[in-house]
């Protein structure tokens, strides 16, 4: 389960960043649409991704101490 958290922590930072440089228009957008429609999916992914880390890292020791 640790890797998930890891895995899914690097996914969602690295979706931010990519938010970023895309809103920046350091690099065009990829869809062909609006740099403010890309930027806004890169952030909702990151955002999702960043979420279900958090769920992740927390469901880990759901159990422990009510036994």
């Amino acid at each position: 389960m640790g890797m998930a958290v890891l895995i899914c922590g690097i996914l969602g930072g690295l979706c931010a960043v990519m938010g970023i440089i895309t809103a920046t228009e350091v690099v065009p957008a990829f869809i062909g649409g609006s740099v403010a429609y890309n930027t806004a999916a890169w952030g909702g992914l990151a955002v999702i991704l960043l979420l279900g880390c958090i769920a992740l890292a927390v469901g880990r020791g759901g159990g422990e101490g009510y036994e």
